[in-house]
């Protein structure tokens, strides 16, 4: 018994897709795909889940942060203490019995936050919100969706494929390496009882194959860290990255059927801590795409060249390795 893991309480980051582009273009409009039900309602079923998160457990941590066009931001971090006494102290503590918990302001925070996220490529084509002035989320400070018209109208509207503006892809490697980082910091902290963080990104847009290094990078670090990722893909189309950070960090890949039922896939499923996992039967993932993408030209390969230097992937023959610098001819010629 005192070799289980102290995993009741656990530490979340959550990444959501709050990027304009995907939820004005095509794949975000798919009724197809869980993302059909639009950014209102995935926002309001999120704040659903945060709430039934922090109430599984006292001593239960979150972090929120939006992918957006215009980078990462963090919605909302639950107070860690800074004299380094671990999770299970009484400063910490979510408390409940009749006190007011010490996190009943974060779904505020979140909401708060995300009226302040840039309309990004769309700000000229915004309409004003409730109060008069001309922005991108509005909410009201009750966790409910405030204005005149929903999120995706009044914070994402415009036209995506007018003029010559070009989509902006979802900083998918920025958040993940924002999300281990926050748990690196958490892990460090506690020493007393320490709280098993992982991460769970919620997410629609299609990989960007330019990002493919950091991204792997992201999940090998996640992985040596022991931070399980999570991923619940509300588009049609399958996210390799995803499939593979799930795969390789021990973590849990599924996409959604309905965009209406999207609460109930979160707290079936992510809501349980990793020790519950054990003792619950979990959706596998059927396949996953194992593809690299190729380093000249960023676009997924199925046979390519390998530098035996520095393990750089190419999708032609080369003469020589532009990572590392290395020789292939010289290195034919002294054989």
């Amino acid at each position: 018994m005192a070799d289980e893991p102290l995993d009741d309480a656990s530490a979340l980051v959550l990444l959501v897709e709050t990027n304009p582009w995907f939820w004005e273009s095509a794949a975000g409009r798919s009724l197809g795909s869980a993302a059909a039900a639009g950014l209102d309602a995935t926002l309001r079923q999120l704040l659903v889940f945060v709430n039934a998160y922090l109430a599984l457990h006292q001593q239960n941590r979150i972090a929120v942060i939006a992918m957006h066009s215009d980078g990462c931001h963090y919605l909302y971090a639950s107070p860690v203490d800074e004299d380094h006494q671990g999770v299970g102290t009484r400063g910490s503590t979510n408390k409940v019995g009749g006190l007011e918990p010490i996190q009943s302001d974060a779904c505020a925070q979140i909401v708060e936050s995300l009226s302040r996220l840039a309309p990004g490529p769309f700000q000229n084509h915004t309409k004003p919100d409730s109060s008069g002035g001309s922005g991108g989320l509005s909410l009201d400070g009750d966790c409910q969706l405030g204005g005149s018209q929903p999120i995706s109208d009044s914070g994402c509207g415009g036209n995506v494929g007018g003029g010559a503006q070009t989509s902006t892809p979802t900083p998918l490697a920025a958040a993940l390496s924002m999300a281990t980082c926050y748990c690196n910091r958490l892990q460090s902290r506690n020493t007393t009882r320490a709280a098993a963080p992982r991460v769970l990104c919620v997410a629609g847009s299609e990989d960007h194959s330019a990002q493919y290094i950091a991204v792997m990078n992201a999940i090998f670090s996640a992985q040596r860290a022991g931070i399980p990722v999570d991923s619940c893909l509300l588009g049609d189309a399958d996210s390799a990255f995803l499939q593979q950070a799930a795969h390789i960090t021990g973590g849990l890949y599924y996409k959604p059927r309905r965009g209406d039922a999207l609460v109930q896939y979160l707290l079936s499923i992510s809501s349980a801590d990793c020790y519950s996992r054990k003792f619950l039967k979990l959706p596998n993932q059927r396949g996953v795409d194992f593809r690299a993408s190729c380093f000249c030209h960023k676009r997924p390969v199925d046979t390519g060249w390998v530098c035996s230097v520095c393990l750089s992937i190419f999708c032609q023959d080369r003469s020589g390795c532009p990572t590392c610098g290395a020789d292939f001819l010289e290195t034919l010629r002294m054989t």
